[in-house]
């Protein structure tokens, strides 16, 4: 049964009291289906036991969703927020940044924005859906690393250039690359502008913010013939494939670490996956790194035949198990294969300064003398500003694939193409 209440009116000390015509008399939970709905709530967590991650946060909230018919249903969202070994109030957290950037709101409404760090919370949850996934990670990354700690629990009302300036140049000065850098200003500038516009602050501290002049070199390394061909000679079948696959087809690490058995096409491989280091679960596996880099890429002859052989073990006959897991089935981290395994491969055979981008740069270099510049740009995927390429990006000329069955020759002996 629905409770009732009765509210009696009472009169002013000062005012000649008046009997109400009635008592006002209603059903209190007919005011709570009248009562405005949130639409962000802060939602709640709690430990969950999966097949594959193991024991983890899961986070789940409640949204007010309209339908055809004009009705509001509510349905129950959940999101994987990573191992349970983390502090619920971080789960908690990251839980609250979800859902500000899945409805666009915050999640504790109406909370009055007085810090740089609750700006920052409000600005990203208001631009998130204008920037591709990756800007989002980059950003959540760097600000909770460098800039949260440093000006986060400043008013915004009391900051000034001063310490914005100290920020930038600290950065500088601990060799941050100027990508880097210049990407911080870009959004501190943007941020503080942002609350300009909201009436939060008078004017915009960071509009007279400078680059720092940057000393951090970008690195040029990349490898010798004599150098890959000393790996190779040491490397166990794994890391001979892998090693292929990175210096002559080009691909980054992140996706060479997700190919998954259907991926080998016999000439060619299908890149549509890449590793998300800083992800956990569900989305520790994604899109890549742009448009441009969804494509295919040619694998010469030789190298085809050696996928062949390594795809034929017992172990991998699912179309869907990955080329080159970990002991666990699941990807290794870019990181993780870097010091495990390419580091002290490397050390065994002599080849100092080895890094995962060192063997991008070694296919670039090398390719040029076989290929055109439209034919490099196709084989390294990048973005490319001409509408004809933009459109033909996955249509893999002989011309390519030529060139490619060149650079495997020259780089690991291969047999020369015909």
């Amino acid at each position: 049964m629905a409770s009732r209440a009765t509210v009696e009116i009472e009169a002013e000390p000062d005012q000649k009291a008046q009997e109400p015509d009635a008592s006002l008399d209603f059903e209190i939970r007919s005011i709570g289906r009248s009562l405005p709905r949130t639409d962000a709530p802060e939602g709640w967590v709690k430990k969950v036991n999966r097949a594959r991650e193991g024991r983890v946060w899961v986070g789940y909230f409640h949204v007010w969703e309209g339908t055809l018919d004009g009705r509001r249903i509510r349905r129950k969202k959940e999101k994987t927020l990573g191992p349970a070994t983390k502090p619920r109030h971080e789960a908690l957290e990251e839980l609250s940044e979800y859902i500000a950037e899945h409805t666009g709101k915050l999640a504790k409404q109406g909370e009055a924005i007085t810090t740089f760090a609750e700006l920052w919370k409000a600005y990203r949850a208001v631009k998130s859906g204008q920037w591709s996934k990756k800007t989002r990670e980059n950003l959540k990354c760097m600000f909770a690393k460098h800039v949260l700690p440093q000006i986060g629990n400043q008013r915004i009302r009391e900051l000034t250039l001063t310490p914005l300036q100290l920020l930038l140049n600290g950065l500088a000065n601990a060799r941050f690359s100027k990508s880097a850098v210049g990407q911080i200003r870009t959004y501190l500038r943007s941020c503080l502008e942002y609350a300009v516009d909201e009436d939060l602050m008078p004017k915009n501290p960071a509009r007279k913010l400078v680059m720092p002049k940057v000393r951090k070199k970008p690195c040029e390394r990349f490898l010798s013939v004599d150098e890959f061909r000393a790996l190779l000679s040491h490397a166990s079948p794994r890391e001979h494939l892998i090693l292929r696959i990175l210096a002559v087809c080009g691909l980054r690490p992140a996706e060479v670490l997700v190919l998954r058995v259907e991926d080998f096409e016999g000439s060619q491989l299908r890149i549509d996956e890449a590793l998300k280091e800083r992800q956990a679960g569900e989305d520790r596996i994604g899109d890549t790194k742009s448009d441009e880099s969804d494509s295919f890429v040619p694998v010469p002859p030789d190298l085809a035949r050696e996928i062949e052989v390594w795809i034929g073990h017992p172990h991998r006959q699912d179309p869907r198990a990955f080329l080159f897991p970990s002991s666990s089935g699941t990807p290794f981290s870019v990181a993780n294969y870097l010091s495990r395994h390419l580091k002290p491969l490397a050390e065994l055979a002599g080849v100092p300064n080895v890094t995962h981008q060192a063997f991008r740069r070694t296919s670039s270099t090398y390719i040029q003398s076989f290929a055109t510049v439209k034919d490099m740009q196709r084989h390294l995927r990048h973005t490319d500003p001409h509408t004809t390429l933009r459109h033909y990006a996955k249509v893999i000329p002989e011309s390519l694939r030529t060139a490619v069955a060149a650079l495997d020759a020259r780089m690991t002996g291969a047999p020369a193409p015909e």
